[in-house]
């Protein structure tokens, strides 16, 4: 998928782009856009040497896209299913609310998860590092949807 983005800033090699909410943000959510939201600043590797307020046109692959979200969404969710699910199945001598100890769980087991992420970021920022590719800079006359 193709999309339109505003320079917003440069640092170094890495460019800050804005992007607006286009009618295909509505059907895909890849990028990472909520339903509230109207437009999202992502990270470019500035392979074309974009200047600050050029339009770019990227193209990010949807795949790494809702794979990343995946794993930042789903991970923490199944954690605290688990320790919900391990909160029900202790025997009750070793504590005897079994609600109380399964929320108890479910909360830890989830912060245990997001904890996970947070040690596992450098390895997925690699990993998931091309998402987004520049592939032009749009002139001032081309139409601000891509496709």
């Amino acid at each position: 998928m193709k999309e339109a983005g505003l320079v917003t800033r440069i640092d170094g090699d890495t460019v800050y782009l804005k992007f607006n909410r286009t009618s295909a943000c509505s059907k895909c959510g890849a990028c990472g856009m909520i339903a509230g939201q109207s437009d999202i600043t992502v990270t470019v590797e500035n392979t074309l040497h974009a200047h600050m307020d050029d339009r770019v046109e990227v193209q990010f692959t949807t795949k790494n896209a809702l794979m990343s979200s995946a794993i930042a969404y789903i991970f923490p969710l199944v954690m605290l299913f688990v320790g919900v699910w391990l909160g029900y199945v202790i025997p009750q001598d070793v504590f005897p609310v079994k609600d109380a100890l399964a929320a108890i769980l479910g909360l830890l087991f989830a912060a245990a998860g997001f904890f996970v992420l947070k040690l596992l970021n450098p390895y997925f920022k690699k990993k998931f590092a091309k998402v987004y590719t520049m592939v032009r800079i749009l002139d001032e006359s081309e139409p601000e949807e891509c496709s």
